[in-house]
């Protein structure tokens, strides 16, 4: 008896061991009773050798107030958080500071309706809902609080959102079967990817692949396929994972997928991929496979893929949780929480002297133009927030890639985090003039340079190969803006130029005339009150100021043949001896 009694002490002392090995802060997002409006936030947190800590409900204790009516989803955006319901409470939507959950400002009905079902994450500021049953989908701007419509000219979104995992500036959001991709810069759906994977059960970031994950099914099996965003979303050959029908709930850590099947947690080493995918765990909680992994009741530490499970039990108070190592797969702890039905979890465990920041890998920042960085990023660590520093400029003024080293430092250690910041201006100027009017001006003539709107260097100038023109005739000229970032446009202007009005001296024109004009065949020039013709000389030339004819004036009366010449617009300058005068007259010769 005394062995035994020692043995079962001894097995208690390992339990216990077990339990402690690693401190863990796991909060959980309790849905509450249906048509009651107590949906709100609850957390755990337990150091090694202590006792668990349990806040909550967070929402309506920071706000005196009821809480969210069916909480469908929750997420936190630095030190913003944003909460949605679909229950018949007329609050379905509010922003909360973070972490306290006082409330800066809520939505109601007359915004979303039914309610919001699913929440993605873009940016610490830019936050997308999908309604529930129903296509309305938005952009939430945390900078100033307002909804956006999306714009969809091809009228791309549909039903609800399943997933939405943020990647190279777009936000992919997986509806159905297929995947809508938004421009996050301009707030509008651009493309559709099909990936023939059926009903899509799971999409997850791969910030090491710089990849998505999409979980669904190909000829009735469970199957992965690997989506490649900076690859033009190419898609590779989906994986089946031989065995299993009804996997869901992807999710990512420590360089492996997790998703569950039934009562199962399975993990397929992206590195290392084995087929079939094994069963790493089977949950103890009480419940099935309905009120296990409710909703979205499934989360992993994404650096040491430790992992939790939640189960909403009978549909009422309290909900129960239990977090597993993600290397050893055996039992870190198991507790509850007073939250009715729990649908989502966010989990981060770490082993004892060695710190854990939940930082996330910081999305890109793009901009057309110069830009300043306003907003500093944020981690958090032991319930605290701490802002990023960093030693380079937060303005940049020339396109291509930006680094910023950003640092987090609570008074014991630091880390460190990389963002880019990539200009990159891909718009071209726009004339200040739609349409230059033609011109018509004497030689010399230089022209004046119009301008064009640049929506990042302001005013622009166009410039062209020729602008002083000597010679009579008719151009087109082609003024060519371009900005520092190589876009440019193109402007075309007709230019006449007139060469009868010089600094040379003129002969008389009242006594000299020229017909007929037009003319076909011949030319007469009369030089009636000259007594002497001698050295005078007769010069046609076209437009662009090339000779055609010339010769000299013989007689008072002289007849020119012109029957050789084409016909067109051309000048004939007379020009007389000695001082230079010259007499010139625009003639058309027809045919």
């Amino acid at each position: 008896m005394r062995k035994l009694l020692l043995l079962g002490l001894a097995m208690c002392s390992i339990q216990y061991v077990r339990a402690q090995s690693k401190s863990y802060n796991i909060t959980i997002i309790a849905e509450g009773n249906f048509g009651t409006p107590n949906g709100d936030i609850y957390k755990v947190s337990r150091q090694v050798n202590a006792p668990p800590v349990k806040t909550g409900p967070a929402y309506q204790t920071a706000n005196g107030t009821t809480g969210i009516d069916v909480l469908q989803d929750f997420e936190y955006f630095g030190n913003r958080a944003v909460l949605c319901g679909k229950g018949s409470n007329p609050v379905k939507m509010a922003i909360v500071n973070f972490p306290g959950y006082d409330s800066v400002i809520t939505f109601d009905n007359n915004t979303f309706g039914a309610g919001i079902q699913t929440i993605g994450k873009a940016s610490n500021t830019k936050v997308y809902v999908s309604g529930a049953g129903s296509s309305a989908y938005r952009m939430i701007d945390l900078t100033n609080n307002t909804v956006n419509a999306i714009t969809d000219p091809n009228s791309q979104l549909s039903g609800t959102a399943s997933y939405m995992v943020p990647a190279n500036g777009f936000i992919y959001i997986a509806t159905g079967s297929k995947i809508v991709k938004v421009d996050t810069l301009t707030n509008t759906a651009t493309a559709t990817i099909q990936p023939g994977l059926g009903t899509i059960a799971g999409m997850v970031a791969d910030p090491v692949r710089n990849c998505i994950w999409i979980l669904g099914k190909a000829s009735n099996v469970s199957a992965l396929m690997k989506l490649e965003p900076n690859n033009n979303d190419f898609q590779h050959a989906p994986v089946a994972l031989t065995g299993i029908t009804n996997a869901k709930l992807l999710r990512y850590g420590a360089d492996k997928l997790y998703f569950v099947s039934g009562l199962n947690v399975h993990t397929y080493s992206i590195s290392n991929p084995v087929i079939p995918v094994p069963a790493v765990y089977t949950t103890t909680l009480n419940g099935n496979s309905f009120s296990i992994f409710y909703g979205r009741a499934f989360a992993v530490d994404a650096v040491n893929g430790d992992f939790a499970i939640a189960s909403a039990g009978n549909f009422s108070q309290p909900s129960t949780y239990e977090i597993v190592d993600g290397t050893t797969y055996t039992l870190i702890d198991t507790g509850s929480v007073d939250g009715r039905i729990v649908n989502k979890l966010f989990l981060n465990t770490s082993s004892p002297k060695i710190p854990s920041w939940d930082t996330t890998a910081l999305e890109n920042v793009y901009a057309q133009c110069d830009t300043t960085l306003t907003e500093i990023p944020k981690a958090y660590f032991d319930d605290i927030y701490y802002s990023a520093t960093t030693t380079g400029s937060l303005t940049f003024r020339t396109q291509g890639s930006h680094p910023i080293i950003w640092e987090f430092n609570n008074g014991n250690m630091t880390v460190s985090q990389l963002q880019e910041v990539i200009i990159e201006d891909t718009i071209a100027p726009v004339p200040d003039v739609a349409a230059l009017a033609d011109l018509t001006e004497n030689c010399p003539y230089t022209l004046t340079a119009p301008t064009a709107s640049d929506n990042c260097a302001g005013a622009i100038t166009g410039t062209t190969p020729v602008m002083t023109f000597t010679e009579g005739g008719t151009y087109t000229v082609l003024w060519t803006y371009r900005d520092a970032g190589g876009n440019s446009v193109t402007q075309a202007q007709k230019v006449t130029i007139q060469c009868d009005e010089t600094n040379v001296p003129h002969l008389s024109t009242g006594s000299i005339s020229i017909y007929p004009n037009p003319a076909q065949d011949q030319l007469t020039v009369s030089l009636k009150d000259h007594h002497s013709v001698s050295g005078y000389t007769f010069c046609i030339t076209d437009m662009l100021g090339k000779i055609m004819m010339q010769g000299d004036v013989l007689s008072a009366l002289q007849t020119i043949d012109i029957s050789q010449l084409q016909a067109g617009l051309y000048q004939l300058t007379i020009q007389s001896p000695g001082t230079g005068a010259s007499f010139a007259r625009k003639v058309v010769i027809t045919r």
